[in-house]
Formats: structure tokens, sequence, C-alpha cells
């Protein structure tokens, strides 16, 4: 079963909601599909109710399961792809279109320590959103993202429903409810070693090389309104590298695509 064959890096939790997401999105359990009970679904895996609660409520507020009341718990309706990407943009070596994108957040909260993202973004005594994602890219490869905005000016990211920034671009969000669009953005590019955590988010090997983009955003003004650091791991799909928003003018430069070398698995 999925379950057993998830990552060992993984929660239980995490590693049965990993198991129902990939049944899903393979296709073996369709949208209006029931699924068993909590308390069946812990005895038959050997997990305490807590747990398998705690994966089916994240995988409700996400929309990949909806709680029938009287009836039982069903999976979702089909996900929509993210619109308007910039950043996560891939397609096939040979050419074609852009893969998919489906984005599900996997952890949010504030960071009062500084880092990278404090050199990018400058100081905030309020600290910094921080919002971690991860990227489906067409079911062809998992990518990481952690984008950091000043606490000061985004702080209310923290209480927006997770289900309004699932499958959606979060910049359109930053215009949207804070009046804040992404005009344009910067990044730098290099090849690292994940560490055990990182890996384990991309579901390879601890040391596996990736690549990593650290992404510098601004809206009005001089003063940058996010950062993002990026993972992709190694694939044979090549990422889209001009940075420009979608459907920019025709006399912009085209776009460039960077193959990802394959690394150490």
């Amino acid at each position: 079963m999925r379950f057993h064959a998830a990552s060992a890096h993984l929660t239980k939790h995490e590693r049965l909601r990993a198991a129902i997401v990939g049944a899903v999105e393979a296709g073996e359990l369709p949208a209006g599909t029931k699924i068993s009970g909590e308390r069946e679904l812990s005895a038959a895996l050997g997990l305490s109710l807590g747990t398998t609660q705690k994966a089916l409520g994240r995988l409700m507020t996400e929309g990949f399961l909806v709680r029938k009341q009287g009836h039982g718990t069903f999976v979702g309706s089909e996900r929509r792809a993210i619109t308007g990407t910039w950043h996560f943009r891939f397609v096939a070596p040979e050419g074609g279109p852009e893969l998919p994108v489906y984005a599900t957040i996997t952890e949010r909260r504030l960071v009062m320590e500084q880092g990278v993202w404090t050199n990018a973004l400058g100081p905030d005594p309020k600290g910094y959103v921080m919002v971690q994602r991860s990227l489906d890219i067409g079911g062809k490869l998992t990518c990481s993202s952690r984008l950091y905005l000043p606490a000061s000016r985004f702080g209310r990211l923290l209480r927006m429903a997770e289900r309004r920034l699932a499958d959606i671009n979060l910049k359109a969000v930053l215009e949207n409810e804070f009046a804040a669009p992404t005009l344009r953005s910067e990044g730098l590019a290099s090849v690292v070693a994940l560490d055990a955590e990182e890996a384990a988010t991309l579901g390879l090997p601890a040391n596996t090389t990736a690549l990593q983009v650290n992404i510098v955003s601004r809206s009005f003004g001089p003063a940058p309104i996010s950062f993002q650091r990026m993972l992709v791991p190694p694939t044979r799909y090549a990422l889209k590298l001009d940075f420009n928003p979608p459907g920019a003018g025709a006399d912009d430069a085209p776009a460039q695509t960077f193959p990802v070398p394959a690394g150490k698995r």
C-alpha cells in the first residue's frame, strides 16, 4: 500500500496524507469515491485515531476530501492547476505545453529569527511570514517553495483559510488582498546538496543534489516584498527562466529553458 511505501522521513500523518494524495492523483480514488471511516482506517493501518484524524482533517482543508454530514467522507472534485505561475514553468525537453502546477501548503508560521531572507527584505520588528508549499508539476516531479514576506505588511496571510491559498498563484493573493502586485523578480540559481528535511519534502534521499533558486520580488517602489527559495529535484524536464509576468509583450525576449542535471540519487 502507498502508506507503507511512503518516505520514512515523514511523520505517520504525513505518510497517510501523501498516500491518499498519491492515490487521488493517480486516479485510484476518483472524485466522489467514499473512503473508509477514521476508526476503520486507523485499525487497518495500525495508526492512532488522532493521527488519522489529523491527516484527514488536513486533506479536507486542502480540498482533497469532502465530509458530507451523515454520509461519510468522499474524494473531492478534481483540483485546478495554478494559472499564471512565473517560476514553476516546466516543459518536456522536446518542447510542448507547460506542465500544470498544483500547490499544497505544508507549513505556515511567523518567523522571528534572521536568515538570508532578512538580507533580501530588510529588518522587520514583527518578523516574517513564512509559507512553505509542495508543488506537484504535472505528476512528473515535486518541487518545494519557501516564501518569506515582511509580517508588518503581510501578517494577515497567517490568518487566511488554508483552502484560499492552495492551488493558487500567491502573487494574485498579494495583489488582490494587499494591493501589492508583483511587477518584477530576479533570482540566483545554484546546485546544492539537500539535507534530510529538504530531501524528505521532495521524496528523495538525503544529500541528493538539486537546483536551488533564490528569488527576490518587488512591487511598487524599490523595496522587495518577498523572498522565495525554490528547490527543483533532478529531472529531465526543462525549467523556463525568464522571470517575466505571463503574457508579457511580444517585444520581450523569449523564455530560455534550463535542463536540471541528474544528480546523486
